[in-house]
């Protein structure tokens, strides 16, 4: 039924997009902010934005379902598919435990000197996984050899 209407396919594709926009957006502050790039990011008032993130994900996760029903062989017979899945859930837990207890440490350390050693290696695997998910997720609308399964019957 989604992929029959126009409107609301190209809805969920939209709403993916601006979500998948949002997070990625606080995912890459966040990295840079780890990375030294923009070192006075992290402090209390960022993290209203870290509820909104999560808020986001849902709706990544409702409007991704919705894609996946309306075109299910495309994405699971695709390779990249399940790159992109891997590096969104790996981004995602590395951004969940940051904000558990003592990961908010790292987060709220001002200076930069002040943060762990392993605040910069965490950045880089945020900025890899994050890259990776939107690199690998424009990938999927061009590198799919099926379309519908229904093209087998």
């Amino acid at each position: 039924m989604l992929r029959e209407s126009g409107l609301a396919f190209f809805s969920s594709l939209t709403l993916h997009s601006l979500a998948m926009a949002f997070v990625v957006g606080i995912n890459l502050a966040l990295a840079f902010s780890l990375l030294g790039v923009i070192p006075s990011l992290l402090h209390s008032r960022f993290r209203p934005f870290l509820s909104f993130h999560w808020w986001a994900v849902g709706l990544i996760f409702l409007s991704g379902v919705a894609l996946l029903i309306a075109y299910p062989a495309k994405a699971l017979t695709n390779p990249v598919f399940y790159l992109k899945f891997f590096a969104l859930s790996v981004g995602l837990l590395i951004t969940w435990r940051l904000q558990r207890s003592k990961g908010m440490k790292i987060l709220e350390s001002s200076a930069v000197g002040a943060r762990p050693g392993n605040a910069k290696s965490i950045g880089a695997a945020m900025l890899l996984c994050w890259m990776t998910t939107i690199g690998a997720g424009r990938f999927l609308a061009y590198t799919h050899s099926v379309l519908l399964a229904s093209r087998f019957f």
